[in-house]
């Protein structure tokens, strides 16, 4: 699987674009649209919205190509499938993101979860774990999911 994601960055960075030897740089990238991944389809209702809010976040977040973010978002699910545990992915956000990063994540996080207009039981309980998971005070937790609830509506 690294190989394939490894070979996707390749393919798409920008010209100059500074990556690093251990491939942290487009990693974390991976981690983020594995974790909107894992919070669209908690629920077993994976709905087509949910991934156009995905691929929104992820452009915006990344600058990428819908064609490059519907390419990334299907390594995610690959990887989604295959993941035994959310750590490997979170780890990467707390060694690459700041406190505001995180933030930012949890309240992308619960756009894609109010995107299909309701929340279900494993949508907030995945993002709760994920939450904790990178650290984030529960307070910022609760803020993040109110200002989703705000976009959203």
């Amino acid at each position: 699987m690294k190989v394939v994601i490894t070979r996707f960055f390749e393919e798409f960075l920008m010209p100059g674009e500074i990556v690093s030897e251990t491939g942290d740089s487009h990693d974390v990238r991976f981690a983020t649209a594995t974790l909107l991944m894992e919070v669209s389809r908690s629920d077993n209702d994976f709905q087509e919205i949910e991934r156009e809010a995905i691929i929104d976040i992820l452009v915006k977040l990344f600058d990428f190509s819908e064609t490059e973010v519907n390419e990334l978002i299907d390594l995610a699910e690959d990887a989604a499938d295959e993941a035994h545990d959310l750590y490997s992915f979170t780890r990467l956000i707390n060694e690459h993101y700041d406190y505001a990063a995180k933030k930012q994540l949890v309240k992308n996080l619960w756009e894609v979860a109010f995107a299909d207009g309701r929340i279900d039981a494993f949508e907030e309980h995945i993002i709760r774990r994920i939450s904790g998971l990178v650290h984030l005070a529960n307070e910022d937790f609760v803020r993040a999911k109110i200002l989703a609830r705000e976009s959203s509506s």
